[in-house]
Order: structure tokens, then sequence, then C-alpha cells
């Protein structure tokens, strides 16, 4: 091809073509500038297919973080949760002699803590490259920093609150109780259970303590998992993954149609509180759909509304409520007529109002 070109520009001098051979020399140039303009175009988009890859490869190692903080925030609300039933049985006096007595664990209430420390690697290499970040992809970003800076922040301030009041209430109580070396023997002393019961001091730190637990690090967690969840599942949007979303994830187990979720549709009044004797207050249940989903709010409080999936065609769970859990009753003509849903660890029965 080059002789071919050379052939032609010494035919072109040796006729004294000057003007025909000006034109075709110029012509040679362009062809040889969009040869390299095509070249650069086709570098160029190789080096973006790699950065995205790289990007993306991030975003992976950051769902992969995600789900592992996602997972461990399950198992400390559940057990603040726990320690919360416990604490409340205390500052209440509701405890006796023999609990103490029969119950190993209740002595260490307030001297144990569950922690999560949380995974940012994927996060951190992430803002190290965000420059390369293609812009179909810096959706996650926000949502992210949101997760890792004030989320994060929180859940550390008062993960370390609770090793400071844990490491202090033991330090106490080896400096001003004689027996506090014995604590860990099968059963406890009649002057260790009198403390336990009746010590105000012991109970200002038991309240410390569930301030710092489930008041603020369970809420704070509960933040974190809602947004870790949404992050998680755009990330998967966004990479375009074919892979199922995990189990520690909630989803529908089953989709509905919005012609199916109208059946769901409507007022539900609450008849009864299972283990509850007394009157029953006035609550209302609305359940509405919202984003090709159902949502329920109580007595028309915006703050308190839930938002459901399905795990079958009646059975519905918590989307951020890793508590909260509930079933449609229908009757012969498969009309549905009420609802058993547990929510805030009571279960209620709710009847479907009639509508005009």
């Amino acid at each position: 091809m080059i002789k071919f070109f050379r052939h032609i520009r010494q035919r072109l001098l040796s006729e004294n073509k000057f003007s025909k051979y000006l034109l075709y020399a110029i012509g040679e140039i362009v062809l040889v500038i969009i040869g390299i303009l095509i070249a650069l175009q086709i570098n160029n988009k190789n080096e973006q297919r790699k950065s995205e890859n790289k990007i993306v490869s991030i975003l992976k190692e950051v769902q992969h973080d995600l789900g592992l903080d996602i997972q461990k925030s399950d198992e400390l609300i559940a057990y603040y949760k726990t320690q919360d039933s416990i604490i409340n049985l205390i500052l209440t006096d509701k405890l006796t002699y023999d609990d103490y007595k029969n119950n190993n664990i209740l002595r260490y209430t307030i001297m144990n803590a569950f922690h999560m420390k949380i995974h940012a690697n994927g996060y951190t290499n992430l803002m190290e490259n965000v420059d390369n970040v293609p812009k179909n992809l810096k959706a996650v970003i926000e949502p992210l920093n949101e997760i890792y800076i004030y989320n994060k922040y929180e859940i550390d301030k008062f993960d370390k609150r609770l090793d400071l009041i844990t490491d202090r209430v033991i330090d106490k109580l080896a400096k001003s109780k004689d027996w506090h070396y014995r604590i860990d023997q099968p059963q406890l002393e009649d002057e260790m259970i009198d403390f336990f019961l009746n010590d105000p001091y012991y109970k200002n730190d038991v309240y410390l303590y569930r301030n710092a637990g489930w008041t603020n690090l369970a809420y704070h967690v509960t933040i974190f998992r809602e947004n870790a969840i949404n992050a998680y599942k755009q990330i998967n949007a966004l990479i375009e993954s074919n892979e199922p979303l995990p189990d520690f994830i909630p989803h529908n187990l089953v989709h509905l149609t919005t012609a199916q979720l109208n059946e769901y549709v409507g007022n539900f009044k609450v008849v009864k509180f299972e283990g509850y004797d007394g009157p029953i207050p006035d609550l209302n249940y609305k359940i509405q759909i919202q984003d090709n989903g159902l949502e329920g709010i109580m007595n028309g409080d915006l703050e308190d509304m839930d938002y459901f999936y399905f795990e079958t065609k009646d059975k519905i769970f918590g989307q951020t409520d890793i508590y909260l859990k509930g079933e449609f009753v229908r009757d012969s003509l498969n009309k549905i007529t009420s609802l058993i849903i547990t929510k805030n660890g009571r279960e209620a029965h709710l009847n479907k109002l009639e509508t005009n």
C-alpha cells in the first residue's frame, strides 16, 4: 500500500502536475490524521472500558463489605433488643432474688457489648479512584458517602461509649466490692444479689448502657442497615448484575402485579393484642400501594410507616424492620378479611373494614 502511494506521487511529479500532487499530498495527510484519530478513539474506548471494569470490580468489593455489615447489623439489633427486654425488667424492678439465683446470665447484663466494626476497604478504594468513576456509575457515590461518613461516625461513637461503660462497671465493682473476684461462681451470694436488685448506682449504669446500646447504637445501626441495603441494590442495578440478591438482602420472594396488590389495600382496625386483656386502643392501620409495593401507616403517623415484602402471596415481612412480619387471612370466598401482624414485639390482630 505504501509503495502504491509512493508510485502515484512520483508519477504526478514526473508529469509536472504539481497542483494535483499538492491536492493528493493534502488528501494523504488527511487520511493519516483520520487514521490517527480513529486509533486514538479506539485506544480511548479501550482505556475507558478498562477503567469501567476496574470501577465495577471495586463496586463489587463495596457490595461484599456491605453484605458483611448488613448481616452483622441484624445480629447487633437482635442482641440489643434482647438486652433491652432484660434491662426493662431491671429498671422496673421486675426481677427477683430467684431470677438472679437461677440465671447465670443476668449478672453480666451490662458487662458485655456487641460490637460492629464497619468494613470500609471497598469504599476507601472507590474514593481513591473516584475521578475515574464513569458518569453512569456516579449515582451511588452520594449514598455511600452517607453510609461511610455519617452513619459510620455515629456507630463508632456509641460503640466506643459502650466499651467505656462496660469497662467502668467492671472496674468499679473490682474496686468497691470485695466479692467481685467470686462473681463467676455458679450461684451468686446473697450480698451480690442484693447489689444487683437494689443498688441505685448500678441501675444508673444500666440506664446508661441502654441509652448507648439500644437507644442509640441499635438505632443508628438500623439506619445504616436500611441505607446499606438500598446501596447494595443500587449497585446491583448500576452494574447490571445478573446474580440474584442474597438471602440477607430483603426482597420480594414472590412478585405480585398491581392488580394483585390491590387485594390488600384498605383500612384495618386493631381488635386484639396477643397476651393483653385490657381495653384495646382505637388504632387504625391503612395499607396502600407505594412504588409497586405495600406500605402500612398506623393512625396516619407518617413517621411510623411500614414497608413490606412478600414471602408468599399472603405472608409479608418488613423491608427495614427485621422483626416485622404478618399474614393476611382470607375467607371461604378467597377475600381478605383480616391481618395478623407482629410489630414492635407484639402480635396484633386486625380486621379489614368494609369500604363503600
